[in-house]
């Protein structure tokens, strides 16, 4: 199931937050961004071949595919 999300003012705040707290996986912005729609939007999982958003993504409780 896809959702589209729109960038809103909460979703910024969400991935500034993962960008400043995140401090054991280096985020690039964009990554924090796909981090924070995904969150907010409540997903359980997010599909990423990028090791870096992956690990991020695992820190808070998505699961990751490809495993």
């Amino acid at each position: 199931m896809y959702e589209r999300l729109d960038l809103t003012s909460e979703v910024h705040r969400h991935a500034e937050h993962f960008l400043m707290t995140l401090s054991e996986v280096p985020l690039r912005a964009a990554d924090a961004l796909h981090l924070a729609l995904a969150t907010t939007a409540r997903a359980a999982s997010m599909a990423s071949f990028d090791p870096r958003l992956a690990a991020a993504a695992r820190s808070v409780g998505l699961v990751v595919y490809p495993v």
